[in-house]
């Protein structure tokens, strides 16, 4: 066993182990030099770091941005719905996903005029927090909205992993 006064030498990045996560944590633990600024010395000190600083989004390789053409969808605050995308004559038309029409992805809220944020798969971070139950299985509900009623519809959407993240899962 080591004591405190001892330290480990990292020779390689490949010598630090990888941890097998199945979700992403709230904060990473770092270390970061930081000025006493009574005595002036530079202190390395460990520090939590918000997973939401890093990765504002999660995974943003799995966000991308669609046109709504639609008018009355909407995605209400710190909150996520369910869509698909109706092939219509002249137009392909956003809708919210519901018992005769399967979800597709999760609408994340309007980027600009008329472009949603959506997500099929990974986490999604809303720094803000969110109304959804950690730990608990969403299904999709009618008019796209989240719920843990799974009689619905039955198909799952996401599960909360903690009050600011969801692990976006859509499935049968």
């Amino acid at each position: 066993m080591m004591s405190c006064n001892n330290k480990v030498k990292t020779v390689n990045i490949a010598d630090v182990a990888i941890d097998n996560l199945a979700s992403l944590p709230d904060y990473f633990l770092c270390e970061r030099d930081l000025v006493d600024d009574s005595t002036g010395n530079v202190v390395r000190t460990p520090v939590r770091v918000p997973s939401a600083t890093l990765f504002p989004n999660a995974n943003n390789d799995n966000v991308i941005g669609l046109a709504v053409n639609n008018t009355a969808i909407t995605v209400p605050e710190n909150q996520v719905r369910a869509g698909y995308i109706q092939n219509m004559p002249g137009a392909n038309v956003m809708q919210y996903a519901d018992g005769s029409n399967k979800a597709r992805f999760l609408m994340l809220g309007l980027h600009t005029d008329n472009i949603m944020r959506v997500q099929s798969t990974g986490f999604v971070i809303i720094p803000e927090g969110h109304q959804y139950i950690p730990g608990t299985q969403y299904y999709l509900g009618e008019n796209g909205e989240p719920v843990t009623d799974s009689t619905i519809t039955g198909q799952k959407l996401f599960t909360p992993e903690s009050s600011t993240v969801l692990n976006v899962k859509i499935g049968d």
